[in-house]
């Protein structure tokens, strides 16, 4: 397959994503950003606005345990997030 046939990546603000980019970008992240200015984000942005966090104990055998365990290190994630989106997948809200 030449180069012209091979698959396009573009960015959504339009940007191809040539190897050359994705090799700076790479080289950037690897050197910490120099000549850049990082600024902390509070919370995730993407789930504003955001309720505070509060530790709630439940319940539950050993053996269910492990499995939440095992699941939330499969996908990277950690237990209380894997917990939440478990539980956000299977409550639906009740309408009256």
């Amino acid at each position: 397959m030449s180069k012209e046939q091979a698959q396009q990546y573009i960015a959504s603000d339009g940007t191809v994503l040539t190897d050359e980019l994705i090799d700076r970008l790479a080289a950037e992240a690897e050197n910490g950003f120099a000549n850049s200015t990082l600024e902390a984000v509070g919370g995730r942005p993407w789930e504003a606005p955001r309720e505070p966090m509060k530790s709630h104990a439940i319940r539950m055998p050993d053996s269910l345990w492990t499995l939440v365990e095992r699941e939330a290190k499969l996908r990277h994630m950690s237990v209380s997030e894997y917990t939440r989106q478990s539980l956000i997948r299977n409550i639906t809200p009740q309408t009256a």
